[in-house]
C-alpha cells in the first residue's frame, strides 16, 4: 500500500460455523461492499467470500459452531476480503476439481478471479483475496 492510500475498513463479522455460514457471508459482504464497488465486483466477491467460508465450515478441523471470522478493507482501488477460522496448519492450495463435481472448485476460482489472493497462520488460518474497485 503506498503512503498516501487510506485504509478503509468496511465491515466485520463473526460466523458460527455450520451450513449457514456461507449465506450469512455474502448477505455481509453486500452490504459492506455495494456502495464501494462495482455490480460485477461484488458478484465475484459474493462468490469467492461462500467458497472461502464453505472451506472453513468443511476442512478447518474444529467445532460445529467455531467461530468463522470475515472481514472487507478498501485501500485505493482495492477491496481485500479475509476469512479467518481457528484451524491450524492446513495446506491451503488449489487442487484438481473432482470427477464427480463434488468439491475442489473453491480455490481454483479464487486463483481465477481475483486479483492478488494468500494464507497466513495468525493464529489460526487466514485466506484473503483481493478485488479492484472497478470491473476491468
Amino acid at each position: 500500500m503506498a503512503s498516501n492510500e487510506r485504509l478503509t475498513e468496511l465491515g466485520k463479522a463473526t460466523l458460527a460455523s455450520g451450513p449457514e455460514a456461507p449465506c450469512a457471508a455474502r448477505a455481509a459482504l453486500s452490504r459492506w461492499l455495494a456502495p464501494h464497488v462495482a455490480a460485477r465486483v461484488l458478484e465475484d466477491a459474493r462468490l469467492l467470500v461462500s467458497e472461502l467460508v464453505s472451506n472453513s465450515v468443511q476442512h478447518a478441523a474444529v467445532a460445529a459452531d467455531a467461530p468463522i471470522h470475515v472481514s472487507a478493507e478498501k485501500t485505493g482501488g482495492t477491496v481485500r476480503v479475509d476469512v479467518a477460522d481457528l484451524g491450524r496448519d492446513a495446506r491451503v492450495t488449489p487442487r484438481s476439481p473432482r470427477s464427480d463435481g463434488r468439491g475442489g472448485y473453491g480455490l481454483c476460482l479464487v486463483d481465477a478471479l481475483a486479483a492478488r489472493w494468500g494464507v497466513t497462520h495468525e493464529p489460526g488460518t487466514h485466506v484473503w483475496f483481493e478485488l479492484p474497485v472497478r470491473a476491468g
